[in-house]
């Protein structure tokens, strides 16, 4: 994890590393259960139920991909069909209206909803990802908020 981050984060919890590890510690986040199952299917339904929205945020072919990469029921699930940032963080924030926040050594996002009102407090979801293969869910000090911040341009 950053530096920045290891001060923050009260527990690490990991989860098993089957290919759908970045939907069962968003099932974990969200639901406290194991079901990574329902979360491929909530996003599915983001994408479909706001397919224009999508369609102008990534281009036709790239939310196709995406849908394609959330069907699928085989243990373990095989590399195409594995979370991918940032794009699938994205889809998360807005499908559970929440404030995703991903870190890892390589580059670390965070993810806001496309489609709801601002609001003053928003849950917060915070994992991280590991050894360039494993999500792993982040539970971080109350009130914990992240300053670092990265310009491009």
């Amino acid at each position: 994890m950053p530096s920045y981050i290891s001060s923050h984060i009260i527990d690490a919890i990991d989860v098993m590393g089957d290919g759908h590890c970045g939907y069962r510690v968003i099932s974990a986040a969200v639901y406290k259960n194991d079901d990574w199952s329902q979360v491929r299917h909530d996003l599915s339904q983001e994408l479909h139920q706001n397919e224009m929205l999508y369609n102008q945020v990534f281009g036709l072919a790239r939310k196709d991909e995406l849908l394609k990469s959330l069907d699928c029921e085989m243990v373990p699930a095989p590399v195409e069909k594995w979370m991918t940032m940032p794009d699938m963080g994205l889809i998360v924030a807005s499908c559970y209206n929440v404030q995703l926040m991903n870190f890892s050594l390589e580059q670390s996002f965070t993810f806001l909803p496309l489609h709801s009102a601002p609001q003053d407090t928003r849950k917060l979801i915070c994992i991280g990802f590991i050894n360039g293969n494993h999500y792993i869910h982040l539970k971080v000090v109350k009130n914990f908020q992240c300053h670092e911040f990265f310009l491009f341009g």
